[in-house]
């Protein structure tokens, strides 16, 4: 009966560990090892962050455009995006995540108060230089907390202190922020649609918002926190008035650190929900409807993953169609196993239970998933 399954794979990526793809061809290997015939289709996902490219390629015919662009540090870094076409029209599809993404900077170089979004911006610009009429931008996964404001400067937004002249990158630099011009912005935003891939909902500031709630994933110290929070609503206020956005509690604003905000108020983009116009644009529902059982995962499951990331979604959609929905978690939050239950699984594994310790769960995530998706696929038949 086992054998006889229909099983859709659907994880993110475990970051710093594995990408999308690979997690689910781990998972594949230790399912396969108790359920050899059962019909497996991998299905790597995103909800706006790592692994967003990966996921697109996956499903759609797309080119890989490669250029290169400032990184996260400022220093010159090769990145790319893709460009497909879509009822005539050329779509881009961006990953923040590669462009300026906290796993492009090495731990102890991390810090908040100096990481930029301009490579963003470059790559924006790339993208209408290659006539892209829509344009999809993820902004999950970044090392930076300068709400957008490096992404600004890159499309020609003047950013300017007391002096009229440009700020410096990076979130220390917002305080100085006097004034926004945009006349010099790159005019063909007017031909362009931007659309915002939140990976959450949180708005840019408040206790929610992107500096209470992210910055210390990002190398912020305690007292730094403060200090971010206060440069972005002083952007925001500036935002306000100078372009005529209320970008302070806008939901997904706080997304990439504030990326989300930016990219609203200076490129007049849409924010939509990742996870869930993902799983819409690359035929989620009709894979789902096709399954009995449904897979969701990603590296760490916790309070944030409840905030609209894809295994939340994947798992509602799989529920709403009657499916069992079971997880594969690289690390469940210490302390939070009832949020298993209420992501309404059937059952689910922590990788990490399968290693000595968290460091080699990381260090062998490929051995461990293929572990823990064996251990899984016991639960189905005693399910």
């Amino acid at each position: 009966m086992c054998d006889e399954m229909k099983i859709l794979l659907a994880l993110s990526g475990f970051k710093s560990s594995l990408g999308s793809l690979q997690a689910c061809e781990a998972a594949e290997i230790g399912l396969r090892q108790q359920m050899p015939g059962a019909q497996i289709i991998l299905f790597p996902v995103s909800d706006g962050g790592d692994g967003l490219l990966e996921a697109v390629a996956g499903r759609i015919k797309a080119r890989r455009v490669e250029l290169t662009a400032s990184g996260p540090m400022e220093l010159t870094t090769p990145v790319e995006y893709l460009l497909f076409e879509r009822q005539k029209k050329k779509v881009a599809i961006i990953e923040s995540a590669k462009i300026c993404g906290v796993s492009l900077v090495a731990q102890a170089r991390r810090n908040p108060m100096l990481a930029t979004s301009h490579g963003v911006g470059t790559v924006i610009r790339h993208a209408m230089g290659r006539r892209a009429k829509t344009i999809y931008v993820g902004v999950g996964g970044t090392a930076t907390q300068d709400g957008g404001a490096g992404m600004a400067q890159a499309l020609g937004v003047g950013l300017l202190d007391g002096m009229g002249k440009q700020i410096g990158f990076g979130c220390g630099w917002l305080g100085a922020l006097a004034s926004i011009d945009l006349k010099k912005r790159d005019p063909r935003f007017k031909k362009v649609e931007i659309f915002v891939l939140a990976d959450v909902v949180n708005p840019l500031l408040g206790p929610q918002g992107t500096a209470r709630v992210y910055a210390s994933q990002k190398g912020a110290l305690p007292d730094q926190i403060a200090s971010i929070e206060a440069n972005l609503e002083h952007l925001a206020h500036i935002i306000k008035r100078d372009v005529g956005i209320d970008a302070a509690k806008m939901p997904g604003a706080g997304a990439g650190g504030g990326l989300g905000a930016g990219l609203a108020a200076f490129c007049n983009a849409k924010i939509l929900p990742g996870a869930e116009t993902l799983l819409d644009m690359l035929g989620a529902k009709q894979l789902i409807e096709r399954s009995d059982i449904v897979i969701v995962g990603e590296g760490r499951l916790d309070r944030q993953t409840l905030y609209g990331k894809a295994p939340y979604a994947l798992a509602k959609h799989a529920r709403t169609a009657g499916k069992k929905v079971y997880g594969l978690f690289g690390q469940i939050e210490p302390g939070h196993a009832r949020l298993a239950g209420q992501l309404g699984l059937d059952g689910h594994r922590e990788v990490a239970a399968f290693a000595p310790n968290l460091e080699a769960a990381m260090t062998q995530a490929s051995a461990c998933l293929i572990r823990a998706a064996s251990a899984l696929a016991t639960d189905f038949s005693s399910g």
